[in-house]
């Protein structure tokens, strides 16, 4: 996953070598363990606390084994509330949107855990829950504000519910140590709230605010319909389902010094002390903090700006309920969706060989395989990804249960095969994706013509079809930028195929396609021509992708890409080849 600055410089990426986060400096543990929830963000920390117990990760779940391809039996029931289980009109997200917008949520974007931070008990809910609110801080309390994220005029979202004078506790966050280095805050509860009518399913941010014209830090929250307006009970209502990337979020939270990439002592690249088991019982923080923005929220908010009708959900809520996945015309998933259980696999592959439609706007997905774990807190709570196969406890007697990458030995399930292209690289610079198929219906209406460029929207990771066994057979790549990487020629793309069954399943291949999309990047700049072509685009996708398989009124021939060499001697700019990194030298 490619982010800020930081990721960009990191180096020793090849695929099968360590891809962790470079970070500078080092940090001693003081006898008060909170203070390095607040020391990453260089703000003074409150007064020092007692650390209490330390996390204890004594035992791990396995994973239950089900046939690939398979549609794994739901171990969760959805909600029976009256009001989850509602079931919504068509044409309710015109109606939804249509309501006053505000956008100060917007201001939260680079906010982070600064002065007050805090966490939620849920990844999602749906109404008639309570949600508990979890803070610390060195303030007394704090004002929170609950955004709905879409369209809103343009506002990108809308207050749905506010409280002043939330209390703040100075709280530490424990650790465990070696071997898993977790870290989770198990705060006291500071506010519980209640999930009303007034809460239209949907993504939403949990803004808290020390004082009024604070920026704040934000939460991420799906609000979901559990009603059986597709079929089944808690299938939902609407013909999209948009899958939020909360495992990815948590892979690269740093709260506490210690994400699944880094720890705060270790800097050489076996970053040992990194942890394996991450918890959701602490707030986001670096990367994790920013990925929403960068790359779900542009996504929603450009659904519901066409008026069509979503249905939100989790990584975590689909390895609880998978049966939701074939329920919908389509599976939407942001810009990077990189850590994937193996139930969510699963779910995926069955879903489209149904007829579900996939989109993937954005490149390095289904990556790596991650387990969850149960905390004191909740099931769920935790996620497990060691990375190495000899350190996993359960790879031992299992190798189907190794937190690895999916295309390992011990899995041997490439994420071409759902994704249809596989991991490129990280770290290229510039370049520009260079139209290849302008007949294709995914650029209809963007008036493009051949050998056109998409000026500076290559960055950080991208996909490439490769070929292999688990390639698509008529995967068709309809863009392309050419890349120099370590001195090799390759390329990015961007392609579709259509299953069998007529699904249809997209790659983006880039990074940042939602923030560029959103023109909403924070730092990155954004070229405005890439913006609205890239919108144009998924507004293409989403439409077809609602009215079923997209495969059976646009099927897919086979339309490989030229050659990465040719690609490079026929640009017309420099600019438009992706610069990577040289190869490291010895010493």
């Amino acid at each position: 996953m490619d982010e800020p600055a930081a990721r960009d410089a990191a180096t020793g990426n090849a695929k099968g070598m360590p891809r962790w986060l470079t970070v500078t400096g080092s940090t001693a543990f003081a006898a008060a363990v909170f203070a390095l929830g607040y020391g990453c963000t260089g703000a003074a920390a409150p007064a020092v606390v007692s650390a209490g117990p330390p996390v204890k990760v004594t035992t791990q779940t396995p994973e239950q084994p089900n046939a690939y391809g398979k549609l794994p039996a739901d171990r969760t029931m959805p909600s029976s509330a009256p009001c989850a289980t509602a079931v919504r009109p068509a044409g309710w997200s015109k109606i939804e949107n249509a309501k006053h917008g505000d956008s100060s949520w917007r201001s939260s974007f680079d906010a982070d855990t600064s002065t007050v931070a805090g966490y939620l008990d849920k990844v999602s809910a749906a109404c008639g829950d309570t949600l508990t609110l979890h803070l610390s801080g060195y303030v007394s309390s704090a004002s929170v504000t609950a955004y709905r994220m879409g369209w809103y005029g343009g506002a990108g979202g809308r207050v749905v519910w506010s409280a002043s004078h939330v209390p703040v506790t100075a709280s530490p966050v424990k650790y465990s140590g070696a071997p898993t280095y977790t870290v989770e805050a198990s705060w006291p509860a500071a506010e519980r709230i209640p999930v009303t009518p007034a809460w239209t399913p949907g993504y939403y941010l949990l803004v808290v605010r020390a004082k009024p014209d604070d920026a704040g830090d934000a939460i991420p929250l799906i609000i979901r319909d559990d009603s059986a307006g597709n079929g089944a009970p808690g299938t939902g209502s609407s013909p999209l389902l948009l899958q939020a990337s909360v495992l990815t979020y948590q892979a690269y939270n740093n709260y506490g010094r210690y994400s699944l990439y880094y720890g705060p002592k270790d800097q050489s690249a076996k970053r040992s002390d990194r942890s394996r088991v991450a918890s959701f019982d602490r707030p986001y923080n670096g990367d994790g903090y920013r990925a929403p923005f960068l790359y779900d929220i542009p996504l929603a908010e450009e659904a519901e700006k066409l008026g069509l009708d979503v249905d939100y959900t989790t990584d975590i809520d689909v390895d609880e309920r998978p049966s939701q996945v074939a329920a919908h015309k389509a599976l939407l998933i942001g810009g990077h969706s990189e850590y994937w259980t193996r139930r969510m696999y699963d779910a995926a592959l069955y879903a489209r060989d149904k007829g579900t439609n996939i989109a993937f706007f954005g490149a390095n997905e289904i990556y790596w395989h991650a387990r969850l774990e149960p905390a004191p807190s909740g099931q769920d709570r935790r996620m497990v990804v060691y990375r190495y196969a000899n350190e996993d406890p359960l790879a031992k007697s299992d190798p189907s249960q190794a937190t690895v990458l999916w295309d390992s030995p011990q899995l041997q399930m490439p994420e071409a095969s759902i994704v249809g292209p596989a991991y490129g690289e990280l770290g290229a610079n510039g370049g520009a994706f260079r139209v290849l198929q302008p007949d294709s219906w995914i650029f209809a209406g963007t008036g493009v013509v051949k050998d056109q460029v998409l000026k500076n929207s290559l960055a950080g990771e991208y996909d490439t079809v490769k070929n292999i066994a688990a390639t698509p057979p008529d995967i068709d790549v309809i863009a392309a930028v050419p890349i120099v990487f370590s001195g090799q020629s390759t390329m990015a793309t961007m392609s579709y195929y259509t299953d069998p069954s007529g699904a249809g399943v997209f790659a983006g291949g880039m990074t940042y396609w939602d923030c560029q999309m959103a023109q909403m990047c924070g730092d990155r700049p954004v070229d405005p021509a890439t913006g609205k072509m890239l919108a144009q685009m998924t507004d293409n996708v989403l439409r077809v992708y609602a009215q079923g398989p997209a495969g059976k009124r646009y099927p897919s021939v086979h339309r490989p890409a030229p050659t990465a060499q040719a690609l490079i001697s026929t640009a017309v700019s420099q600019s438009d080849v992706g610069i990577g990194p040289p190869k490291p030298t010895a010493g």
